[in-house]
C-alpha cells in the first residue's frame, strides 16, 4: 500500500538513494512498478478527480457541440496522437501551412469602427501598420481569430503568437509590461476570456503598446470577446475594430469548394432545410455544416456516379443526413433506444462508438465488460443464449467491413452516440463510463493483465477528442489516477495531457489542473506523470508554468517523484532554447525557504553540469613516419552549468550567483553544491575563457544580501578545500585571484578604514571595486 503518513527523513539521511550520484541515462525512462489495486485506490480518485469549481464545465450539459472554430474553418482531427500534436504546434507556431490553411476558408467579415465606418481587411491592415496595432471585438464564433491572422498575414511581417507568462493558477495577472517589443514582427495576442486574468488598466496602456510597436516597425492583433472588453473598462477610440460576422451561407460555400473542390455542391445553401440552419447560425456553425457535408459524402456506400445534385437522389440523401448530423442525430437516437431497450444492445451501440473500426471480437468484450460494470455482480456471464456480433451489429445500425471491424454507415454518428449517453445519463453513469475506457486496453477487464498498446492509443485518441469536443477537460481528470499507475499506459495518459494542456480548446483549464495536481495530489503516480508532461512538448511553449509545476513537486518527499522531476530537467536541459529558463527557475529554488526544494535544485544543477566524456584532441593521430605514434591527447570538457553562464546573459549570472548567495546562507550547504562549485574551480583553472564569469557569479554571491563576511568566509573555505588539481600552481594562482576578488566584494571589507564602520576581520586591506 501507498504510505500517505511517511515521516519525511532528514534530507542528508544515509539511507536514502542520493539522486546525485546516478547519471542522467539512469534517470530516464523509468517505468512506474503496480502500486496497488485500482479499487484500493477509490479515495484517491475522489481526491484527483476533475471536481474543481474552477474548471469549466462547458461540454457536459450541451446535447449538440460544434468543432473548435473561431469563425472561418474548422479544426480537423486526424488519427493519430502525433498528429495532434502537430495541431497544437502548429497552432502556436503559426506555421506557414497552418496559417495557409486558415485563410483558404476565409470570408472577409467586415470591420466596423466605433464611429461606425465599415473597413475592408486591406483598409484594416494600412490602418494596423500605420497605428502599430488593431483590438479585434467579438463574440464567440464570429471569426476574429482567423480575421486577426488575416490582417497580420497581409503586413508581410513574420508572425509571432504572443504566449504571456503569466499563470492564472498562480493568480497572475496578464500585464502590458510583459509583451514584446521587438521590430520586425506581426504579434498575435488572444486575451483571456475571464477578465479577473487581465490586469485592470490594459485595455486603457494597449494604444501606448501599439505606439511603441509602430515606431520599431512591428504591429499586434488583439483578440477579446465583447463582454470580456466592457469589463476591462472598454476604451471606444484608437485602434478597436469590431468584428462583423460573415454571412453564413458565404463561409459555407467557400468551405465546401476548400473540403470537396470536385463537386459543385454550392446548391446546398439555397435548399430550404439547410437555409432553415444557415438562418441564426454562426461562421464556426456553417463551417461545421461544411465539414459534415463532407464527412457524408464519405460515408455514403456505393461506387461512384452522376454529379451529386439537387435533384439527384444523392442530392436529396445527402440534404437528409446533413441536417441529422447537425443536430448529432438525436432524433434518431431517441427513436433507437426507445425500441432497443435490451442492455446488452446498448452496451453494444456505446463499445462500437468507443471502438470504430475495431475488431468486431474486440468491441464484443468490450461491450460484455460495459454492461457487466453497469448490471453489477449478479449480471448473468454472456452464452450461446445471447445476441452475437453479426446480430449486435445489425441491432446497432452499423456494419463489418472487409477487415471484420465494426463501423457506422453514419457521419459523426459514434461522437453522437456518446454525447447522447452522457448527457442522457446521470454523472455517476459518466464515471463509470470513463472508468470502462480506462480499462479497454486491458485484455478481459484483467487490471493486471498486460496493456494492449493499439488499445491504448485508441482509448486516449478517444478521451482526447470527447475532451476537446465537448470542452470537458474533467474528462482527463477521470482517466488520470488509474492510467498514471500503469507503466503502458501512463505514456499515452503523459501524451493526452500534453496536447490538452497546448489546445485552444481547453489548454488553460487543463494547466491549472495540472498545478493543482503538482500542489496538493495525494497519487505519487499522478505526480510523477505530471513530471513527465512538464518535460515534454508542454515545456517548449509555457517554460515557466512547467517549472513552476515541478518546483511544487520537488516538495512532496517522494523518491520516485524526485527522479521523474530530475528526469524532466535533463529533458528540458537538451533543448538550448530553454536552458537559461531552466537555469533561471533552478536559481531561485535555490534560494528558497523550502528546504527540500532548495535541496533538489542544488541536485540538479550537480546533475546537469556534469560534464560529458573527455574528448580526443584535434589533430594527427600519429607522429611522423619514424616516430611511433604517441598517446592521444583528452581534453576536458567544461561543466555543463558554467558554460551555459558563460554564454548567458549577465542577469541571468547575477541571479545564479544571488541563488548561491543565500545558499551560502544555510547552516549547511548541501554536498552537491560542494561538488558543483569545485568542479567550476577544476574547469576554470583549466581554461582561463571561464574565469571571468566564474568571477562574476561568485561576486554576485558575496554581495547577495547582509552577512556577505560569512558567505565570504564560506567561499574561502570552499576553496581550502578545493581538491589537488594536475596543475598545482595555476590551482594556487587561481585561488589566490578568487580571493583577492572575494575581498573586493565584500563591501565591508572594501570600505576604507577611515570609515564609521569596522574592516571585516578577513579583510587584509581595504580597496575599492
Amino acid at each position: 500500500m501507498i504510505r500517505t503518513d511517511r515521516d519525511p527523513p532528514e534530507l542528508a539521511d544515509p539511507d536514502r538513494s542520493d539522486p546525485a550520484n546516478r547519471d542522467l541515462a539512469q534517470l530516464a525512462d523509468r517505468d512506474l512498478p503496480e502500486l496497488v489495486d485500482l479499487d484500493e485506490l477509490d479515495a484517491l480518485d475522489e481526491l484527483d478527480d476533475g471536481g474543481d469549481p474552477d474548471l469549466p464545465a462547458g461540454g457536459t450539459g450541451a446535447a449538440v457541440t460544434i468543432d473548435h472554430n473561431d469563425g472561418q474553418v474548422a479544426n480537423v482531427f486526424y488519427g493519430g496522437l502525433h498528429q495532434y500534436i502537430q495541431r497544437v504546434r502548429d497552432y502556436h507556431e503559426l506555421s506557414t501551412e497552418y496559417v495557409r490553411d486558415r485563410l483558404a476558408g476565409f470570408v472577409d467579415p467586415g470591420y466596423r469602427t466605433g464611429a461606425g465606418d465599415r473597413l475592408t481587411a486591406e483598409t484594416a491592415v494600412a490602418r494596423m501598420r500605420r497605428d502599430g496595432g488593431v483590438i479585434l471585438v467579438g463574440g464567440p464564433g464570429t471569426g476574429r481569430y482567423t480575421a486577426a491572422l488575416r490582417l497580420l498575414h497581409g503586413t508581410g511581417l513574420r508572425l509571432r503568437e504572443i504566449r504571456p507568462t503569466f499563470d492564472p493558477a498562480r493568480g497572475e495577472q496578464l500585464t502590458i509590461a510583459e509583451l514584446p517589443v521587438a521590430p520586425g514582427y506581426a504579434y498575435l495576442l488572444e486575451l483571456p476570456e475571464h477578465a479577473p486574468h487581465i490586469q485592470y488598466g490594459f485595455a486603457r496602456d494597449i494604444g501606448a503598446y501599439c505606439d511603441s510597436l509602430a515606431r520599431r516597425g512591428s504591429a499586434i492583433a488583439v483578440t477579446v470577446t465583447g463582454t470580456t472588453w466592457e469589463q476591462l473598462g472598454a476604451v471606444r477610440d484608437g485602434p478597436v475594430l469590431q468584428v462583423a460576422a460573415p454571412p453564413a451561407d458565404l463561409v459555407l460555400g467557400r468551405r465546401l469548394r476548400q473540403l470537396r473542390p470536385e463537386l459543385a455542391l454550392d446548391w446546398l445553401a439555397d435548399q430550404p432545410q439547410i437555409a432553415e440552419l444557415l438562418v441564426d447560425a454562426s461562421p464556426a456553425e456553417a463551417v461545421r455544416l461544411a465539414q459534415l457535408a463532407a464527412d457524408v459524402l464519405t460515408t455514403q456506400p456505393g461506387p461512384a456516379g452522376p454529379p451529386v445534385t439537387a435533384e439527384s437522389d444523392a442530392g436529396r440523401q445527402l440534404v437528409e443526413a446533413l441536417v441529422s448530423a447537425y443536430h448529432n442525430w438525436e432524433v434518431e437516437l431517441t427513436a433507437w433506444f426507445h425500441h432497443h431497450p435490451d442492455p446488452r444492445h446498448r452496451a453494444f451501440l456505446v463499445a462500437a462508438a468507443a471502438l470504430e473500426g475495431a475488431p468486431a471480437g474486440r468491441v464484443l468484450g468490450a461491450a460484455e465488460a460495459l454492461d457487466a460494470r453497469l448490471a453489477g455482480a449478479d449480471a448473468p456471464p454472456a452464452g450461446l443464449g445471447h445476441a452475437g456480433v453479426r446480430t449486435l451489429v445489425e441491432a446497432v445500425d452499423a456494419y463489418l467491413d472487409d477487415g471484420h471491424t465494426v463501423r457506422y454507415r453514419r457521419a459523426r454518428y459514434a461522437e453522437a452516440v456518446l454525447d447522447f449517453v452522457i448527457t442522457d445519463r446521470a454523472d455517476t453513469f459518466q464515471r463509470e463510463l470513463w472508468r470502462w475506457v480506462s480499462e479497454l486496453p486491458l485484455p478481459g477487464g484483467q487490471r493486471r493483465g498486460p496493456v494492449d498498446r493499439g488499445l491504448a492509443t485508441r482509448s486516449a485518441e478517444l478521451v482526447l477528442n470527447t475532451a476537446l469536443r465537448r470542452r470537458a477537460p474533467e474528462i482527463l481528470s477521470q482517466v488520470a489516477p488509474a492510467w498514471s499507475r500503469r507503466a503502458g499506459l501512463r505514456g499515452a495518459l503523459v501524451h493526452v495531457l500534453g496536447i490538452a494542456a497546448l489546445s485552444p480548446e481547453i489548454g488553460a483549464a487543463v494547466r491549472q489542473q495540472l498545478y493543482r495536481w503538482a500542489q496538493g495530489s495525494s497519487s505519487p503516480a499522478v505526480l510523477i506523470a505530471v513530471a513527465e508532461v512538464c518535460g515534454g512538448e508542454f515545456a517548449d511553449f509555457y517554460v515557466e508554468q512547467a517549472m513552476v509545476r515541478l518546483g511544487h513537486l520537488a516538495r512532496h518527499d517522494i523518491a520516485e517523484v524526485d527522479e521523474a522531476m530530475l528526469t524532466a530537467l535533463a529533458a528540458l536541459w537538451r533543448r538550448p532554447a530553454l536552458r537559461q529558463q531552466v537555469l533561471l527557475r533552478l536559481a531561485y529554488w535555490l534560494a528558497d525557504d523550502q528546504p527540500r526544494r532548495a535541496a533538489l535544485a542544488a541536485v540538479a544543477l550537480e546533475l546537469l553540469g556534469r560534464p560529458e566524456q573527455p574528448r580526443v584532441a584535434d589533430g594527427p593521430a600519429h607522429g611522423p613516419a619514424d616516430q611511433p605514434a604517441g598517446p592521444q591527447t583528452l581534453v576536458r570538457q567544461p561543466d555543463r552549468v558554467l558554460a551555459e553562464l558563460v554564454a548567458a546573459a549577465p542577469v541571468v549570472q547575477d541571479d545564479i550567483g544571488v541563488a548561491l548567495g543565500r545558499a551560502l546562507d544555510v547552516r549547511q550547504l548541501p554536498g552537491s553544491v560542494e561538488a558543483l562549485l569545485h568542479r567550476w574551480f577544476d574547469d576554470a583553472a583549466a581554461d582561463p575563457g571561464l574565469v571571468d564569469a566564474l568571477t562574476h557569479v561568485l561576486g554576485r554571491t558575496v554581495t547577495a544580501g547582509p552577512a556577505a563576511a560569512r558567505r565570504v568566509a564560506r567561499l574561502r573555505a570552499l576553496l581550502t578545500d578545493w581538491p589537488a588539481t594536475d596543475d598545482p600552481a595555476r590551482q594556487a594562482e587561481l585561488r589566490r585571484h578568487l580571493v583577492d576578488q572575494l575581498r573586493r566584494a565584500d563591501p565591508i571589507a572594501a570600505r576604507p578604514r577611515s570609515a564609521p564602520l569596522l574592516s571585516s576581520p578577513l579583510s587584509s586591506a581595504a580597496e575599492e571595486l
